[in-house]
């Protein structure tokens, strides 16, 4: 009986250790730094249909805009040139435009075409990513590691400067 006993415990001792091992990784997916980046599925401007996770395996520099919104216009060639400086060592910055929110759907293209945006653009047209992300404006960026993990979550404007800064260590990992 003593054996038996004992047998139980140490096959249940067993799977909790298995349940700890399979478990200790995941991460809750959301919105927020230190969780997976929630994926969407989404048309892109002049490219098939793009998910979030096509990227992950980079560092990602995700930020959400609007063509009305004038830190928005403001911010797009820093991000832009972000892109051009740091592709090669595996960032990609990837931007989502939020349609929902524009005045006509004109706009984002026009947008597009007037800041010649060479970024990868999203359309976010029923605001999932919006309601997913709960955007309390725009603009807002998000710093994603290699692992499709938030890092960092910057509500306003950014600069060249201040993403080099965050992006850099992400990129030497």
């Amino acid at each position: 009986m003593k054996r038996k006993l004992t047998g139980i415990v140490v096959v249940l001792a067993g799977l909790l250790v298995v349940c700890l091992f399979l478990f200790q990784d995941r991460q809750e997916v959301g919105n927020s730094p230190g969780m997976v980046a929630e994926n969407f599925q989404l048309p892109m401007y002049e490219q098939p249909v793009g998910e979030l996770h096509d990227y992950f395996g980079n560092v990602i520099v995700l930020n959400t805009w609007a063509s009305w919104c004038e830190p928005c216009r403001e911010e797009m060639p820093a991000l832009m040139q972000l892109q051009d400086d740091y592709h090669a060592q595996g960032l990609s910055v990837l931007t989502v435009n939020m349609q929902k929110t524009e005045r006509t759907l004109q706009d984002a293209a026009e947008f597009i075409e007037e800041m010649n945006i060479t970024l990868p653009v999203f359309f976010d047209e029923d605001g999932y990513v919006y309601d997913q992300y709960q955007l309390p404006g725009l603009p807002v960026t998000y710093i994603i590691n290699r692992d499709g993990v938030i890092e960092e979550r910057i509500a306003g404007e950014v600069t060249y400067e201040g993403l080099e800064e965050l992006i850099l260590p992400l990129l030497d990992q």
